[in-house]
């Protein structure tokens, strides 16, 4: 039996969080979810998925420094982020460089999150 692929999506919107997990799970993923940046980082470290969709701007630790803690962590981690906001272009130029693998504007397409995981995970 091989393993599901393991996705982790990490969004305050529930409306984005709920209705991507319910996509990936019919597409046969093992999906999980994070509400901030702090419980990103504990569930990456926790269940180490193939690959992360960040949304930037969430609460107690937002998508950057959640993605420079997780890439401390692991410097292989795919990162992907996700925002509904301009980009703060110092931090996103500094994640390019430490190896953010793409950046997804809301509303999400989730065909662009489907190609995105065939592509890196």
């Amino acid at each position: 039996m091989t393993e599901k692929k393991k996705i982790l999506i990490a969004d305050d919107d529930l409306d984005v969080l709920e209705s991507t997990q319910y996509m990936l799970l019919e597409e046969g993923y093992e999906v999980i979810t994070a509400n901030n940046g702090k419980e990103a980082i504990d569930a990456y470290k926790t269940h180490k998925p193939g690959i992360v969709f960040l949304d930037i701007r969430m609460p107690v630790i937002d998508g950057y420094e959640a993605f420079f803690s997780i890439k401390k962590h692991d410097s292989n981690a795919k990162i992907v982020f996700i925002t509904a906001f301009s980009v703060d272009n110092q931090k996103a130029e500094k994640a390019k460089e430490m190896g953010l693998l793409d950046l997804l504007h809301k509303p999400i397409e989730f065909e662009k999150i489907t190609k995105l995981i065939q592509k890196y995970y």
